[in-house]
């Protein structure tokens, strides 16, 4: 039992670390991704929640490491009920916000910088900046609308040299650039997702044992047989004693 004790202790510590390091990451990507979302956006949201869940699940197994070192079971049966609440967070978080929803709304608000880049450039110059691309297909877009070309099109916006100038256009720079940020958060989530259900998995195993643990041992043998208490031994020094004083 110990030996089992042991391994099952192991574990979660282990998969703890993996959650700890997994919910480091996610948050990471959220705060990076949350420079380029757009306000009061799904996006937005997405990476604000996040951001919220991450720093839940890091102080979760900080707990949960504090619960497997005491070997306390209120404190594991508590850690065990937390990350089913998280667990169950973050797939209605999958579920509820899709990057393909993202994408297209961000698609939208760029031909909307488009379509304005004669009156108002600095969505579109934005955008060109951070994505480093130029014009909505590419950079002879500025020529059909008989526009120059904005020093935004130009790496490191230096407009004097013309290798200087991003030869992809935005469209094409935005879809490649959620495609890989699909990736990466679907590896993480998933990532996490699976650490989380391990942990809950082995801290369930870890608070059943600790509560045999803290019962009492029966040591009455499954057969029902008692074993023979010992003959008390007779003195008969004494009867003779007593019988030669009579």
């Amino acid at each position: 039992m110990s030996v089992i004790f042991a391994a099952v202790k192991c574990f979660v510590f282990a998969f703890n670390f993996f959650s700890l390091l997994l919910g480091i990451c996610i948050v990471c990507l959220n705060i990076f991704g949350l420079e380029f979302a757009v306000p009061n956006t799904d996006e937005h949201t997405y990476c604000i929640v996040g951001i919220i869940l991450g720093s839940f699940v890091c102080m979760a197994t900080l707990f949960g490491c504090y619960g497997v070192i005491c070997e306390s079971l209120g404190v594991n049966v508590i850690y065990s009920f937390f990350m089913l609440m998280l667990l169950c967070t973050q797939l209605l978080q999958m579920q509820t916000y899709k990057h393909q929803k993202f994408f297209i709304n961000a698609l939208d608000l760029l031909e909307d910088a488009w379509d304005d880049v004669d009156v108002d450039p600095n969505g579109m110059q934005s955008v060109e900046i951070n994505y480093h691309c130029c014009g909505l297909y590419n950079a002879n877009d500025y020529k059909y609308r008989r526009m120059e070309t904005p020093a935004s099109c130009y790496r490191y916006q230096n407009a004097t040299l013309e290798s200087n100038l991003f030869s992809r256009g935005c469209v094409e720079a935005l879809e490649t650039s959620y495609h890989k940020t699909m990736e990466r958060e679907n590896i993480f989530n998933w990532s996490l997702l699976i650490c989380e259900c391990a942990v809950f998995l082995y801290s369930c195993i870890l608070s059943i044992l600790l509560f045999k643990r803290t019962q009492p041992s029966d040591h009455t043998p499954e057969d029902g047989h008692v074993p023979a208490q010992p003959v008390q031994r007779i003195n008969h020094c004494n009867s003779r004693t007593h019988l030669l004083s009579n």
